[in-house]
């Protein structure tokens, strides 16, 4: 049995437009056009581009006018230019937007001014002070550890060990002044 082919509209008109036969199937769909009988290809793209900047006509006017005010001021009013359709899902995205880019120059205010420091030059800073201290206290034991041997009365152990932090903690204090405690090692 040999099958009966269809006129093909909607391949040609698919191959005319650039597009896909489903993408084509479903713009003709949404601007009226019935595929299955002859229609004309100039009509179509004409209603094909009108339909694309009808979608986003809600969008491409200010959300911020006043119902029924023309954007053109009061001497020039024009009845193809209302007040754009009430879109809240819109209007809230943009003022979300608009939130997070006053907080991105807030935050660059104030680490240009020095109220705000970066996390990272903090971390480095914090680990390299961690390194000094940890070096400094463990090579207390190694520089005591003989004199400490010999000595037998409490307060003179207690008067070395005491000295000694003291000094390791006071250059440590001098090595950060020094550097200005951003200076990564």
């Amino acid at each position: 049995m040999e099958r009966k082919k269809r006129p093909g509209y909607l391949t040609q008109y698919a191959i005319h437009a650039g597009i896909s036969k489903q993408a084509a199937g479903e713009q003709l769909r949404r601007v009226g056009i019935q595929y299955l009988e002859p229609f004309d290809f100039t009509e179509a793209d004409k209603l094909r581009l009108a339909m694309r900047h009808a979608d986003r006509a809600p969008f491409a006017k200010p959300i911020y006018v006043e119902p029924g005010a023309s954007l053109l001021g009061p001497d020039n009013s024009d009845e193809s230019d209302q007040a754009p359709p009430n879109d809240p899902a819109f209007a809230q995205l943009q003022a979300r937007r608009e939130h997070f880019r006053a907080e991105i120059a807030r935050l660059d205010y104030e680490e240009r001014i020095a109220t705000l420091v970066r996390r990272d030059a903090v971390q480095v800073d914090a680990f390299r002070i961690g390194r000094l201290v940890r070096d400094g206290m463990l090579n207390i034991p190694s520089r005591l550890a003989g004199i400490l041997a010999a000595e037998t009365d409490q307060r003179k152990i207690y008067d070395l060990l005491e000295r000694e932090i003291r000094q390791a903690l006071e250059a440590l204090a001098l090595q950060t002044d020094d550097t200005g405690g951003t200076e990564a090692a």
